[in-house]
């Protein structure tokens, strides 16, 4: 059973040559409105049952935040929606990311981190990391800030609410790191957190009996955008039922956030079809949607029932890559299917194209493995009738969107 790790800014201090010198630093989040960035973390966990190894899991977590409004004292309300799947990222350089569980929350949050009045229970499921102090700190300078660990035990502890668990946090500013030719400030996090259920003293009528854990966190922070640019952690959870059985979940956490534009408005969707029209690609439409811009490849053209691609639809993708270069934002392939053959066989081949077109991407350098998921979603959503060769011809599509 795994314990999902969503996070919105998470992370190990590992063994890194820091530069002699640095300045005293503010460290406040940059918030305006409008501003929008993506995290993608990868958690590697082990989850054991009385000791036992139950299972080895491998999350992946996509989260993009815009900054929707900005009050006077500089906090900001942010919506961030996340994505968590299960699918392995396996060692292989040609394994994609499977898209999962969809989930979004409303949040402030403060200049200097710290957040509140979440619109969902359960999101984000760490509060307050990072935090920082309202006055410049230099390298070796250290500080205190509460924080909150939040789960999901619904299922597990038969809980109709989340568990909220306070702690403290214990920061220290390392120093600077040159990494690729920028400077990164190099913040060291740990705390633990412990919470005694056994008499019901915060949850009554569940079998849930306490929890404790810790986390070993680096943030790379970058003062040049106010956020941060990287981040790595080691944690470990450890939950006790009324019954003396321990579930503990370890592993390690990384990831990176990354800067993007909105895509998701009528002058880009028009952008886009001027150069569909400039490469004189046939079967392809742009559209608007709740992900972001989607450009539908109808009447696809793999081998008979498989998903090799064509050369002619090879050729195709080539040019809607160059088309795709000039954006930074995440890509979302998903496959469908006409209403043909079994309903299991049509979303395997769903699946199965989507993959071959985010393979094609891949291998030809439009996006790295790391920022383009699949699905397939079979033929549950038909853009014409099946009744006929032409409508069938269209429901046969492969949909590229560009994540808002």
């Amino acid at each position: 059973m795994p314990m999902k790790k969503l996070i919105i800014s998470f992370l190990l201090f590992t063994g890194i040559t820091l530069s002699g010198f640095s300045q005293e630093v503010l460290f406040q989040f940059k918030q305006n409105k409008g501003d929008a960035v993506s995290h993608v973390s990868t958690v590697e966990e082990e989850a054991y049952l009385n000791g036992r190894l139950n299972n080895r899991t491998q999350f992946i977590n996509r989260t993009s935040t815009t900054v929707e409004e900005v009050n006077s004292d500089g906090s900001a309300l942010l919506h961030t929606h996340y994505m968590t799947t299960q699918n392995s990222l396996l060692n292989r350089s040609d394994e994609l990311l499977t898209w999962g569980e969809e989930d979004d929350v409303r949040i402030y949050r403060k200049p200097d981190g710290e957040l509140y009045d979440s619109d969902n229970d359960f999101l984000p499921t760490v509060r307050n990391i990072p935090s920082f102090p309202d006055y410049p700190v230099s390298a070796g300078d250290s500080w205190q800030k509460e924080g909150f660990e939040v789960h999901d035990l619904r299922e597990l502890f038969s809980m109709d609410k989340a568990i909220v668990i306070p702690f403290t946090a214990n920061y220290v500013y390392k120093g600077d790191l040159e990494e690729n030719g920028n400077t990164v400030q190099v913040i060291q996090v740990h705390y633990d957190f412990f919470q005694d259920n056994t008499r019901g003293a915060y949850y009554k009528n569940t079998t849930y009996a306490g929890a404790s854990g810790f986390a070993e966190q680096t943030i790379y922070w970058d003062c040049k955008k106010n956020d941060i640019d990287h981040f790595d952690e080691e944690f470990q959870i450890k939950l006790v039922d009324v019954w003396g059985n321990t579930f503990l979940f370890k592993g390690l956490s990384t990831g990176q956030v990354t800067e993007y534009k909105s895509v998701n408005n009528e002058e880009t969707r028009k952008r886009l079809e001027k150069s569909v029209k400039k490469y004189k690609l046939k079967d392809i439409s742009v559209k608007q949607g709740e992900k972001g811009l989607t450009i539908s490849l109808e009447n696809i053209q793999f081998e008979a029932d498989s998903d090799k691609l064509l050369p002619s639809e090879q050729a195709k993708l080539l040019k809607i890559g160059e088309i795709l270069k000039d954006f930074s934002n995440d890509l979302l392939i998903t496959g469908h299917t006409a209403l043909r053959g079994t309903a299991s066989g049509r979303q395997l081949l769903s699946e199965q194209r989507a993959k071959a077109v985010a393979d094609f991407l891949v291998t030809n350098k439009i996006r790295d493995q790391y920022h383009i998921f699949t699905q397939g979603k079979g033929s549950s959503e038909p853009v014409a009738s099946n009744d006929t060769e032409a409508g069938r011809s269209r429901n046969r599509r492969v949909e590229i969107t560009i994540m808002d």
